[in-house]
């Protein structure tokens, strides 16, 4: 089984996880992975590549995988009810990536998007997890939305140089940001409002993932709160630098991770 997560927050969420769970969220994290790197390392050939993937998940919801990941997600779905359209919406999400450029008009078009890479992983994680309350899944998008958008404040400059554009060009319009100046990061007051603007839609997402989540999950879903801590912890982070890319991409140490855990472990 892939262990691979334990480098990302994934692993440090997973701390509380049984062995039979954290191996099965390794294979889910190294499904992603794939899919991810295949839209990024390899673009010219990523169309193919991921018609073979979804190839492969069809053989592997046939019980007739061929390769080792398949072969493993067989297992995974042996112990764990993830539906089929899950895999198929990520593979469709990061597809998007292909585009040139990366464009989004509204934050309705970002939504369908940040749904597909993020909300779909934690809808994935959240099986595997176990919850009583189907109100559960509606936490685990909104929790996804708030982490990818996260995610998008964190490497923005890095997606920039790719020439993709992840906020909402209607929010860039708003706060009369140039296109031109945004790639080129030019250091304006314009700016810096519309990156406050989008960290604060980042937090009003996680504060509203917190008022979803059903009581009777509350300790079931405990990976998922550390998860969400982990990621609203590094938005802080990014608000404390003005919401600018300057310096080193924002990180958490290890002690800081962990102080997190306990603090969300002791919450529970």
């Amino acid at each position: 089984m892939n262990n691979s997560y334990k480098k990302s927050n994934f692993g440090a969420a997973f701390f509380f996880l049984s062995k039979e769970q954290k191996e099965a969220l390794g294979v889910i994290y190294a499904f992603c992975r794939l899919a991810d790197d295949i839209v990024d390392d390899t673009p010219n050939t990523a169309p193919q590549q991921l018609t073979a993937l979804r190839e492969e998940l069809n053989l592997v919801f046939s019980g007739t995988p061929k390769t080792e990941l398949g072969h493993d997600l067989k297992y995974v779905l042996s112990k764990f009810p993830i539906p089929k359209e899950y895999f198929f919406s990520l593979v469709e999400g990061v597809e998007n990536d292909l585009k040139t450029p990366v464009r989004f008009k509204n934050f309705k078009d970002l939504t369908w998007y940040m749904y597909r890479v993020a909300s779909i992983v934690g809808l994935m994680c959240i099986e595997i997890f176990g919850y009583t309350n189907p109100v559960s899944k509606e936490y685990a998008v909104t929790l996804g939305y708030a982490v990818q958008l996260t995610n998008i404040l964190r490497d923005i400059a890095e997606d920039a140089q790719m020439n993709r554009i992840y906020l909402p060009l209607e929010d860039l319009q708003k706060f009369n940001v140039k296109e031109e100046d945004f790639l080129t990061f030019k250091q304006t007051s314009e700016l810096k409002k519309l990156l406050v603007f989008e960290a604060e839609k980042a937090q009003t997402l996680y504060n509203e993932a917190r008022k979803i989540l059903p009581k009777e999950d509350f300790k079931t879903l405990l990976a998922a709160r550390a998860m969400g801590a982990i990621y609203e912890e590094i938005l802080l982070k990014i608000k404390q630098r003005g919401c600018l890319p300057v310096g080193k991409k924002v990180k958490l140490s290890k002690i800081r991770k962990i102080f997190i855990l306990l603090k969300t472990w002791r919450a529970s």
